[in-house]
C-alpha cells in the first residue's frame, strides 16, 4: 500500500491562489462542467440518487508534481499549486457531516463487473486512464446556490506555494512578493518549479557527456 502523503497539492491558477490567501478560503467547484464527462456524470448520479442538496468538489493530488499535472490542471503560464497540510485540512471538516473526503479509486473497464461499490463510492471512482493523477477528493454535500462553495481555512495549513516552471524570473519575483504581502507572512515559502529546467538534472547530463562514447 502506498505511503500516505503528509501534504496534499491543489493545482490552480495564480488568481485563485491570491483569492485563497486574501480571503482565507479554498474553492469547491461545480462538477457539472468538468472535462471528464464520465466523472461529471458519476457526480450527478450521486447527487440525484442520494438526494443531496448540492455537490461541490475540491480536487487535490497525493502525487509528486508531474508534467501531466501542470498541463492538465493549470494554464501553464498562470499555474501554481498550493501544498496543504493534509491532517489540518481534514481535521477541520471531520465533525461536519456535509463534507466527505477520500482517495479516488481508478478502475479498468474489464474490472467493473467484479467491483462491489455502492452509491456512496460514486464521487470517488474514475477510469484507470486517470490513475497517474493520484487524486484525493473532498466533497461538500450541503446546500449551495452559488457555482462555488468556499471552505474557510487557516493560512498556517499552507506549507508552500509552487509556481509553474515556465514563469519568467521577473514575474516570479513579483508574484512571490504579492503572495507574501497578501498572506501577511513575509516568510511564506514560494518557489518556482524546476521540473522542466532543473540545474541538478542538467549538471548530471553534462557529467555523463564527459564520460566519452
Amino acid at each position: 500500500m502506498p505511503k500516505r502523503q503528509v501534504h496534499l497539492k491543489r493545482f490552480t491558477s495564480i488568481g485563485s491562489a491570491i483569492d485563497t490567501l486574501r480571503n482565507r478560503r479554498l474553492a469547491f467547484v461545480n462538477p457539472d462542467k468538468w472535462d471528464d464527462r464520465n466523472d461529471a456524470e458519476f457526480m450527478r448520479l450521486y447527487r440525484n440518487r442520494s438526494g443531496r442538496e448540492g455537490l461541490k468538489a475540491l480536487c487535490c493530488t497525493e502525487s509528486s508534481e508531474t508534467y501531466h499535472h501542470w498541463k492538465v490542471f493549470t494554464q501553464p503560464a498562470d499555474g501554481c499549486f498550493i501544498e496543504l497540510d493534509r491532517r489540518q485540512l481534514l481535521d477541520s471538516i471531520r465533525a461536519d457531516a456535509r463534507y466527505r473526503a477520500n482517495a479516488v479509486d481508478y478502475i479498468h473497464l474489464n474490472e467493473i463487473e467484479d467491483c462491489d461499490y455502492d452509491i456512496a463510492s460514486l464521487p470517488f471512482l474514475k477510469g484507470a486512464g486517470f490513475g497517474p493523477e493520484q487524486e484525493f477528493r473532498v466533497i461538500f454535500e450541503g446546500a449551495c446556490d452559488e457555482e462555488v462553495h468556499f471552505l474557510t481555512i487557516d493560512l498556517a495549513w499552507i506549507k508552500r506555494i509552487v509556481l509553474n516552471p515556465w514563469i519568467a524570473p521577473t514575474i516570479f519575483d513579483s508574484v512571490a512578493e504579492t503572495f507574501r504581502e497578501i498572506s501577511g507572512n513575509p516568510e511564506l515559502d514560494v518557489v518556482a518549479s524546476s521540473l522542466t529546467n532543473s540545474q541538478t538534472w542538467l549538471r548530471w547530463g553534462r557529467s555523463i557527456s564527459r564520460r566519452g562514447v
